[in-house]
């Protein structure tokens, strides 16, 4: 961590230890401090989050990206190949945008043109957004239950595939959705 990345994360510490909520170190601060997990930190504990909560949402964080590479982008997401993860904050059932004025409900966090899937059935537990028309391969370790939302333009239909790159599903015509889907035989998925 460079001087100055340590200066401001030693008093931003101090700081919200005089409000009772110390900061945790976090595993991702790198000798450069490359992925602004200051900011990252500061963006968790505006939006009401215990250091308990920051600490183990930067675990998911960095065990996520150790296991499917990618780049940490806000407190709870990353983008990886062609995809934006949004994953839920400990204890919490859904995926949401931090420091956002919208409930933390699911259906309403899957954009136009995307095609969303998550990790629990329902719209529950970790999110994983794609809108581009290239195969993309699903999150490691979705591998049963799960739900997806179809919120692409009308009537486009996704496609998912196999771990030989087989189609197993074609998607109704969007808006559709399944609640209780299953990532189990799914590896990959064509939005469009």
């Amino acid at each position: 961590m460079s001087l100055r990345t340590h200066i401001a994360v030693a008093a931003g510490a101090a700081l919200l230890g005089v409000a009772g909520t110390a900061a945790p170190a976090l595993a991702s601060d790198s000798a450069e401090g490359t992925n602004g997990t200051a900011a990252f930190r500061a963006e968790a504990v505006r939006d009401g989050l215990s250091a308990r909560q920051i600490s183990g949402l930067q675990q998911k964080v960095d065990a996520f990206i150790a296991k499917s590479g990618g780049k940490q982008t806000a407190a709870n997401k990353i983008t990886v190949k062609g995809a934006s993860v949004t994953l839920t904050v400990p204890g919490e059932k859904y995926a949401r945008t931090l420091n956002s004025d919208s409930p933390a409900m699911a259906a309403a966090g899957c954009p136009y043109y995307d095609f969303c899937g998550f990790k629990g059935s329902n719209f529950t537990g970790d999110q994983w957004n794609v809108s581009s028309c290239a195969l993309h391969e699903i999150p490691d370790g979705w591998n049963s239950g799960g739900s997806w939302i179809n919120n692409q333009s009308t009537g486009t239909r996704a496609r998912m595939y196999d771990k030989n790159k087989s189609l197993i599903y074609t998607t109704p015509g969007a808006y559709s959705s399944d609640a209780y889907g299953d990532w189990g035989p799914v590896w990959y998925v064509r939005p469009c």
